[in-house]
């Protein structure tokens, strides 16, 4: 049966079956214009980043007892809303995953007694993203990219000063035990969850992947693993 899971849990567990495949639609790429005084038409530049997407699904479900209809519509709205890692896959597709930042439900409909329908609509980043992309590795000198640019989440464990260079472009950190270097949203910060943004220096855009080969090295004495956050279109 065709199924999709949310946050690490599926439809079929709650009652619900997807009615029809969902058309997935491709992201969109961004582009900056530039006007140039004499020359006909603008320029593109590809600026690197994508629009987000829409998925709608729909669904269906059915309670034998008429009397907890209402009892499994909130069980299943609260399965799609949930919003805990925020993760939607399909069922032929369960390598990937996509980042959700918006979901909405549509009415539901109960057209009999046992049965309902609705729509889950799905705002999510461009990129489809790895599942073995969202695990932490240890980083070896050389690593390869197997998609798109991609934005991981560093984890250095270690005390002092510790320079990471990724491609030949260096951030430098002052650590105290250990530190997260999230390049995706610039931010860096103890495990606690204290902020350690002026312990660092350098830029987090120096330390995305890039697709194929990359070649990383870090100061010795200290441990690297990342979060690599592999994706593609």
């Amino acid at each position: 049966m065709y199924d999709i899971q949310i946050n690490g849990k599926t439809g079929s567990s709650v009652g619900v079956i997807v009615q029809k495949r969902p058309n997935i639609p491709s992201p969109e790429k961004v582009y900056d214009t530039i006007e140039i005084p004499g020359k006909d038409g603008v320029l593109y530049r590809d600026n690197g980043t994508v629009k987000d997407i829409k998925i709608e699904i729909p669904l269906a479900f059915r309670e034998q007892n008429p009397d907890l209809w209402m009892e499994r519509l909130r069980a299943i709205k609260t399965w799609l809303l949930s919003g805990v890692d925020n993760q939607l896959s399909f069922a032929d597709d369960k390598d990937y995953f996509y980042r959700v930042k918006k979901v909405t439900v549509g009415t539901a409909e109960r057209a009999v007694k046992k049965q309902g329908k609705l729509t889950a609509t799905f705002w999510c980043e461009g990129y489809m993203y790895l599942q073995n992309g969202a695990k932490e590795q240890q980083l070896s000198s050389l690593l390869n990219n197997p998609g798109e640019r991609c934005l991981p989440v560093y984890k250095i464990i270690g005390e002092g000063m510790c320079t990471v260079t990724i491609n030949g472009k260096q951030m430098k950190a002052n650590v105290g035990q250990n530190l997260t270097i999230d390049t995706q949203r610039k931010l860096a910060y103890r495990t606690d969850g204290t902020m350690q943004n002026t312990a660092i220096s350098g830029n987090y855009e120096d330390m995305i992947l890039i697709p194929g080969r990359n070649s990383i090295s870090v100061t010795s004495g200290f441990t690297l693993t990342a979060i690599p956050n592999w994706r593609c279109y």
